[in-house]
């Protein structure tokens, strides 16, 4: 494919949400157990692989019953223009902390304009009035922001592009 062809076929940028949807104390409880266990295993040499083997399959079990207690949102960003008209739809008050929009109703509407899943746009509303603790929400909307204003992926190492481009 060519550079022309990645580019203007470029999808918009697509993030994760995950939403409790079962308690997880019990889940991050026995997944600090495993985890400890393996760290105490490794830290002491010498034991036998079978042990460290059953140790690794305890985290991963403990790590998938954690992510049980979760449903992972897709977040998928609006095109630019949709995003600042809906900037421009939520205005700072005056008075008030706001800087670039108002922070009572930018984040749901901004969660709302790009989440995608099953629920229609009157069940996310719903959800996000009656079923979201504030935290929730307000990590819900962050998570929309950031998708939309294309942050730089946090996981690529430092210095991982070329300096020099190829040919």
């Amino acid at each position: 494919m060519s550079l022309r062809d990645r580019l203007l076929n470029r999808p918009r940028p697509t993030g994760s949400f995950p939403l409790r949807v079962d308690d997880d104390t019990a889940a991050r409880d026995e997944l600090e157990r495993a985890r400890r266990l393996h760290t105490m295993l490794l830290l002491q040499g010498g034991v036998d692989e079978s042990a460290l083997e059953q140790a690794r399959t305890d985290v991963r079990e403990a790590e998938e019953r954690l992510r049980d207690c979760f449903e992972f949102v897709t977040l998928r960003a609006v095109s630019a223009a949709d995003f600042e008209a809906l900037v421009t739809a939520h205005p700072p008050r005056p008075d008030t902390k706001d800087e670039m929009y108002n922070l009572d109703t930018f984040p749901k509407a901004c969660f709302l304009a790009c989440v995608e899943g099953e629920l229609s746009q009157e069940e996310w509303e719903r959800l996000w009035d009656t079923g979201l603790s504030n935290a929730e929400q307000i990590a819900a909307g962050n998570a929309a922001i950031r998708v939309n204003i294309r942050t730089p992926d946090e996981s690529l190492p430092k210095g991982w592009e070329r300096t020099e481009p190829s040919g």
